[in-house]
């Protein structure tokens, strides 16, 4: 598994136009687009909330990251644990029902669908922890990621899927639990996505 571009050194700027990117990637950034983007798609109202809740709570100011959270659960219905960590890029097109626990840690340009939940499979006990999603990868709706499992570099785990142990990069997995069941390029949402032919048999031959 290779490492993950978390938030650091980022500022809030930084993070909310990087996440309008993933919206309009031929557009340069602006407060403007932000602007539009929040009159026609939830997810960039998200983002905002999500960002400016992970400046205060590293920043020390833990309660307002705990009233932004309330304030995402009221107008986005999404739940932001404080204390998260979710690098650039972020794209939430559908973000009502989403669940991201306290310490998930989260890789640059990740794809959430509606309903994701990551958090810890048993809180307060050895061997807990919580989900690591490494870059490029989608998570797609009602899936959910249990414990310290890590998802791969563009891996994409398919919807309604229960994710209980670590998905490698570039993996295709789905079910309860999910099990591989084909490999992807590193194609971020927006552009078509294609599966590579040898890649593709590789998969079959490993079942």
């Amino acid at each position: 598994m290779s490492s993950v571009r978390t938030s650091e050194g980022l500022g809030f700027r930084d993070l909310v136009f990087s996440d309008l990117v993933r919206y309009r990637p031929d557009e340069k950034p602006s407060w403007r687009g932000v602007l539009m983007r929040c009159l026609s798609n939830p997810g960039m109202i998200a983002s905002l909330i999500l960002r400016a809740q992970q400046r205060a709570f590293w920043s020390g100011h833990v309660k307002t990251a705990f009233l932004l959270r309330t304030i995402g659960t009221i107008l986005v219905g999404a739940d932001f644990v404080p204390g998260m960590d979710v690098g650039p890029g972020l794209l939430m097109p559908h973000p009502v029902g989403v669940v991201i626990g306290n310490g998930l840690v989260v890789g640059a340009n990740v794809t959430f669908g509606g309903g994701v939940t990551a958090g810890v499979k048993q809180p307060d006990t050895p061997g807990g922890g919580f989900p690591t999603i490494l870059d490029g990868a989608i998570v797609l709706a009602n899936a959910v990621l249990v414990g310290p499992v890590v998802i791969g570099r563009h891996a994409q785990v398919g919807a309604n899927s229960v994710v209980l142990s670590d998905v490698a990069d570039y993996t295709v997995v789905f079910g309860v639990p999910a099990r591989k069941v084909a490999v992807r390029k590193g194609i971020l949402p927006g552009s078509y996505e294609e599966i590579a032919n040898e890649q593709q048999e590789q998969a079959a031959e490993e079942g």
